[in-house]
């Protein structure tokens, strides 16, 4: 695969690996995180977004999007992880996944970050199916006026099907504030988008950011 791959990640509150890390000096923590560091160099992948989700979910406390050129980048950068010991000390749940455009810039001072990823649920599908093209129509209508009535944007979206039956989708979207989030949110409800989507969401915040 030539194209650019994308590698959402969730980093786990994990008791094991949070010891594990903790058993290491400083100076082996700053070691070990310079060598995940150069990795990413080699393989020329870039850091699209890195944010701290503590505040809004414990057991997932940091999640964030890397951008590789292609796969075999990808694949070496995890063999690097795997041979430096990089999965022995930290946990995380990823999806690779694949755009038809790069991301959007984000220009919204302070932005909330909302990291969502679709699961397969056949119901649910079986019920979007059902709707007639009218019905679909109007829900991605009302979907994209209450971004854009709230200043909300998708940032990215990524078929990872082709990695991850039971996740084929995921994307980050991102909001001048959380009142517009809820607004979002609220609206989503109201259409009954619940019906037809099943989501797991995230929210989190620039690491740069936090106090």
């Amino acid at each position: 695969m030539s194209t650019p791959v994308y590698q959402l990640f969730i980093g786990k509150n994990s008791a094991a690996a949070n010891q594990a890390w903790n058993a290491l000096s400083k100076e082996e923590q700053k070691a070990l995180s310079e060598k995940e560091a150069a990795s990413r160099v080699a393989v020329k992948a870039k850091t699209i977004l890195a944010c701290d989700s503590a505040w809004a979910d414990e057991s997932n406390p940091w999640w964030g999007l890397l951008r590789f050129p292609d796969l075999a980048a990808r694949i070496q950068h995890a063999r690097t992880l795997r041979e430096i010991g990089w999965l022995d000390r930290v946990e995380a749940f990823t999806l690779l996944g694949t755009a038809d455009r790069e991301p959007e810039e984000v220009t919204i001072p302070n932005p909330i970050y909302e990291l969502w990823v679709i699961k397969t649920n056949p119901v649910a599908e079986r019920a979007w199916a059902e709707l007639s093209k009218e019905a679909t129509a109007a829900m991605w209508a009302k979907h994209d006026a209450v971004y854009q009535e709230t200043g909300g944007k998708i940032v990215i979206s990524c078929n990872s099907y082709w990695c991850n039956e039971a996740y084929p989708w995921f994307g980050i979207s991102a909001y001048p504030s959380i009142e517009a989030h809820q607004q979002v949110a609220q609206t989503l409800a109201d259409i009954g988008w619940r019906r037809y989507i099943d989501c797991f969401t995230l929210l989190g915040i620039p690491m740069e950011l936090r106090a």
